[in-house]
């Protein structure tokens, strides 16, 4: 039997030969691979109301087989009787056997129906004329074949061409019946008049219902097409940006070790100087890459939220803090108004970095002296504003700043003020999370962002989490890395620092080597020279008993799949390009903790 010619999601659709059909449309005929598809797609749209036709088909010829027997004398009942009988029968076969699409052809299912389409209609025409013949006292008409010509014009959803034959052939058996039975030449003649007007609007329906269905067919096939390119093209641009994020933050990552470094040597004042001016640089051109990915990742769909309780007053202090120094050199003053013991259930990046663009913001384009996060409770839902006290916007302006590349006082482009893409990625996250937001200013009369958090669950934490004090680094580290500027980089820094590196260049010289060696933590790259990444080097490492102690994945893959899989395996993850301060801090944790683990066994 033959197998419909269904698409799976990964067959091509061939969207310029769809484009081209359009143009036959009139002749109700494609080309043929596309005519034999779109005749399962009409037969499938065939058996969608087979219920309807059956249910319909089965109550009026019951109705009809009783009106015969209560009106008709009981001899010609006999015969009209009998001849519904074997009508209704064939319909029932002829429904059951057309209505299977994928086990029926569509042309044999569409004959099948056809037959039995014209068999009802000839089936009424018997009875009529044998009425008409016999002299009943009743009135006899042809109004029923109206009703089975409907039927089979658009409630069969038949294809126009066997629409209209068997319609035809129902009228004109009717007429030469009439002929037969000598009908009054008025009547041929009023009954012809009128059945084959009716005949023809028929026609001209079951036309115009092909013709929309056949640009139904194409659309949806056009449509399908679009999405199709629009998932490649969005597949593409999400490799192309993990692509662009690994290989573009690699030699960033290690320009900002080897700056960093540069800066911790004793030099003289012009060279630390231009050694500060490059860092500024390096670190304007890292807000400026993160900036762009971000945008890419959340219009991509490439960002999911990880939701989870956290507490939010001293962590506003910690977001606060890490501006403090910048917001001291513009003569800004950063407050935190905060009610204690308050939670929220969010994503920690995400909200972070919606957070952080709005406070970047105000410290870069509000001309204020006072930038304060307010923090008060409405109903389950927390709001946090970020106030200030500067410039203010327009109302026109209001939704226009939250606009790509869109920079209200900053005509001259230039790059200490950002890109313009802080509010956008903030318009994006706040779509992502669904949260309530808004903006309200007033020239002159400064601005306030919020956003309304939902609340979450007070998280107890240790005070020795909450008083940590960083002592200096001491321990050995390992550090496998496979690109030779960031492994000197980072090599070079963490020694600065007081370390005995251990530097790797593949995962197999790690695996062949640290077992000679003891180190206290271990800094891996994720992708990594020959079979096995980084995460899969530290699990062989802690399978074989080699190394047990704190690790961490240093990697410019900023895929969700690797943020899940680090968290399972207890890893933390630092992305490329790391900030000194940042892999300073998470160096000391990790000896802290081993030092501690030492100790404790």
């Amino acid at each position: 039997m033959q197998e419909p010619p269904h698409r799976s999601s990964t067959s091509p659709i061939d969207e310029p030969a769809f484009l081209a059909e359009e143009q036959g449309l009139k002749q109700l005929r494609f080309s043929k691979p596309i005519e034999d598809a779109f005749q399962y797609y009409l037969h499938a749209k065939m058996a969608s109301r087979v219920v309807v036709v059956a249910l319909s088909s089965v109550f009026f010829m019951l109705l009809f087989m009783w009106l015969d027997h209560v009106y008709l004398p009981p001899e010609l009942a006999h015969y009209t009787l009998s001849i519904r009988g074997v009508g209704l029968a064939v319909i029932c076969f002829a429904i059951w056997y057309a209505n299977r699409p994928g086990r029926v052809p569509p042309r044999r299912a569409f004959a099948v129906a056809t037959m039995g389409y014209i068999c009802a209609g000839l089936m009424v025409v018997m009875v009529i004329t044998m009425a008409r013949a016999a002299q009943v006292p009743i009135r006899v008409t042809h109004d029923g074949l109206y009703l089975v010509l409907l039927s089979g014009m658009f409630l069969l959803a038949l294809p126009m061409r066997q629409a209209v034959l068997g319609s035809w052939v129902i009228v004109l058996c009717y007429l030469f019946a009439e002929n037969l039975i000598d009908a009054p030449p008025a009547m041929r003649i009023s009954d012809g008049i009128f059945l084959s007007n009716f005949a023809v609007m028929g026609s001209l329906g079951t036309y115009l219902y092909e013709y929309m269905q056949r640009r139904a067919y194409l659309n949806e096939q056009l449509l399908e097409a679009a999405r199709r390119r629009a998932e490649r093209e969005s597949q593409s641009k999400t490799h192309f940006l993990a692509t662009a994020s690994h290989d573009l933050r690699q030699p960033l990552h290690a320009m900002l070790l080897f700056i960093q470094h540069l800066q911790e040597q004793p030099l003289s004042g012009e060279v630390q100087r231009t050694v500060g001016r490059l860092s500024d640089s390096t670190q304007l051109l890292q807000a400026m890459l993160n900036s762009l990915l971000d945008i890419s990742r959340l219009s991509v769909g490439m960002v999911r939220p990880q939701l989870r309780s956290f507490n939010l007053a001293p962590w506003l202090q910690r977001l606060v803090a890490s501006l403090d120094s910048y917001a001291q050199r513009r003569g800004i003053r950063l407050e935190v108004s905060c009610p204690p013991y308050l939670a929220v259930h969010s994503d920690t990046l995400l909200l972070e970095r919606l957070l952080r663009n709005y406070l970047n913001n105000a410290l870069l384009h509000a001309e204020a002296t006072l930038v304060r996060i307010e923090v008060t409770r409405n109903q389950e839902r927390l709001r946090i504003a970020v106030v200030d006290d500067g410039c203010g916007l327009a109302e026109a302006d209001q939704e226009r700043i939250f606009e790509e590349f869109t920079q209200l006082r900053n005509p001259a482009r230039t790059l200490d003020k950002g890109v313009g893409l802080g509010l956008s990625i903030c318009r994006q996250i706040l779509h992502l999370l669904e949260y309530p937001s808004g903006v309200q200013s007033r020239l002159g009369e400064g601005a306030c962002f919020w956003v309304e958090v939902p609340v979450g669950e007070w998280q107890n934490q240790p005070e020795e989490l909450r008083q940590a004090v960083v002592p200096s680094l001491k321990g050995q580290v390992a550090l496998i890395e496979n690109d030779r500027v960031s492994r000197e980089a980072m090599q070079s820094l963490l020694s600065s620092w007081g370390c005995v590196v251990w530097a790797f260049a593949s995962a197999d010289e790690a695996l062949a080597r640290l077992d000679t060696a003891s180190v206290d933590v271990l800094l891996s790259d994720f992708r990594l020279e020959g079979e096995l990444n980084g995460l899969e080097l530290i699990r062989q490492l802690r399978e074989r008993g080699i190394f047990g102690g704190p690790a961490a994945l240093v990697t410019a893959d900023t895929a969700e799949e690797l943020v899940e899989a680090a968290r399972l395996a207890d890893l933390q993850l630092l992305y490329k390009p790391v900030l000194p301060a940042r892999l300073r801090r998470v160096v000391n944790d990790m000896l802290v903790h081993a030092t501690r683990a030492v100790s404790g066994s």
